[in-house]
């Protein structure tokens, strides 16, 4: 009775805890080898995504491209449409002064009227009376 209920209790966990801590060497292969197969398939899904991700960078670089390409394109095509859009106003002006030009040279004629006598239709003579 010269152990108190503190002592045996801290002798009860040490003993508790060098039983508890100890593993079969089996055991401890198993674990080994389940960590190793962790190891291998984080390393695959790594690998995966670090191929996803250049993937991802190079349909990036491919959609920059074609923005700038159609961005080009709408650019020169806005200029198109301004030179278009002052050629047409031009070619009015011009089709102004031409009209002007002939009305000036070619004074309008004007159309001679022409009489148009009506004929009666000759009527059947047997048929008055």
């Amino acid at each position: 009775m010269g152990m108190t209920t503190a002592r045996m209790a801290a002798m009860m966990l040490v003993v508790g805890v060098a039983l508890g801590g100890c593993a079969t060497r089996e055991e401890a292969e198993q674990a080994q080898k389940s960590a190793d197969l962790a190891d291998h398939h984080a390393g695959t899904a790594q690998a995966r995504a670090d191929e996803a991700y250049g993937a991802g960078n190079n349909a990036l670089t491919v959609g920059n491209n074609a923005l700038g390409t159609g961005n080009k394109a709408l650019s020169a095509a806005q200029t198109a449409q301004q030179k278009a859009d002052q050629n047409a106003t031009e070619v009015a002006q011009l089709k102004r002064k031409i009209a002007r030009l002939e009305h000036k040279v070619f004074p309008p004629h004007h159309k001679k009227k022409h009489r148009r006598h009506h004929v009666t239709p000759p009527t059947d003579k047997a048929t008055n009376s």
